[in-house]
C-alpha cells in the first residue's frame, strides 16, 4: 500500500509529463492511421481507374503509392500533432498544418524522384509550379490544422463536425487544385485524360476528409486513454 501510495503521488507530480506521453501516443497512432489512408487512397484511385478502363503499370502504381503514402504520413502527422498541442489557441494548430503541408509536399517529391531514379525512369515535368501549389497547400492544411484544432478543444467533438471540415476544405481547395491542373495541363498541350483527371480530383478532394477522420479517431482514443490511466490512478 506505501509502495502504491507513493507511486501514485509521483505520477500526480509531474503532470506534464503524462500530459506528453498521451500527446505522443497520439501522433504515434495518427502516422499509423495516415500510413493506412495513403494505402486506401491508391486502393480508391486504382479502383476508379479500373471501373474506367485504364490499368496503370505496376512500377507506375508502386511510385504513385510510395509519393502518396509519404505525403498522407507527413501531412496527417503534422496536422493530429497541431492538434494534440495547440489546446490553448487553436492558431497553433492552423500555423503547424500549414508549415508541414509544404514540407510533407517537398519529401514526397524527393520519395517520387528516388523511386523513378532507382527504376531508371525519367521524371515527368510538374503541371503545376511546385511553387504554387506550395502556397495552396500551406494555405489548405493551415485552415484545415486551425479547424481541426478548434473542434478537439470542444467538450465533446462530433465525427459529423470534422467530416464536414474536411468535406469544406476538400471542396474549395482540392477542387480549385483539381481545376488549375486541368487548366494548365490543357494550356501545355497535355490535355489529362479523364480517368486521370477523374483521380486528381478525388485524392485532392477526399484526403482532406481521410485526414480529418484519422485525427478525430486518434483524438477519441486518447481521451479514452486518459480517462482509463485516471481511473487506474
Amino acid at each position: 500500500m506505501a509502495i502504491s501510495g507513493v507511486s501514485s503521488r509521483a505520477a500526480d507530480a509531474h503532470p506534464l509529463s503524462h500530459g506528453a506521453r498521451l500527446a505522443l501516443k497520439r501522433v504515434a497512432m495518427v502516422a499509423w492511421l495516415a500510413i493506412a489512408l495513403g494505402f486506401a487512397m491508391e486502393a480508391l484511385i486504382l479502383a476508379v481507374r479500373a471501373a474506367a478502363n485504364s490499368q496503370p503499370t505496376s512500377t507506375q502504381v508502386l511510385i504513385e503509392l510510395a509519393q502518396g503514402v509519404t505525403w498522407s504520413f507527413f501531412v496527417c502527422a503534422g496536422v493530429g500533432l497541431g492538434t494534440a498541442i495547440a489546446k490553448v489557441r487553436a492558431s497553433l494548430g492552423g500555423l503547424i498544418g500549414a508549415i508541414s503541408a509544404p514540407l510533407a509536399m517537398g519529401i514526397a517529391k524527393g520519395t517520387q524522384k528516388v523511386m523513378v531514379s532507382a527504376l531508371e525512369l525519367s521524371v515527368k515535368p510538374a503541371i503545376l509550379p511546385l511553387t504554387t501549389l506550395g502556397v495552396l497547400r500551406a494555405l489548405e492544411y493551415g485552415l484545415l490544422g486551425w479547424m481541426l484544432a478548434w473542434l478537439a478543444s470542444r467538450e465533446k467533438p462530433h465525427a459529423l463536425h470534422f467530416i464536414l471540415a474536411g468535406t469544406v476544405i476538400g471542396a474549395v481547395f482540392g477542387g480549385g487544385v483539381t481545376a488549375l491542373t486541368i487548366q494548365a495541363a490543357s494550356a501545355q498541350d497535355a490535355a489529362l485524360a479523364l480517368p486521370q483527371a477523374i483521380s486528381t480530383g478525388l485524392n485532392e478532394v477526399v484526403f482532406p476528409i481521410g485526414c480529418a477522420l484519422v485525427v478525430y479517431i486518434t483524438l477519441q482514443v486518447s481521451r479514452n486513454m486518459k480517462f482509463i490511466a485516471g481511473d487506474a490512478r
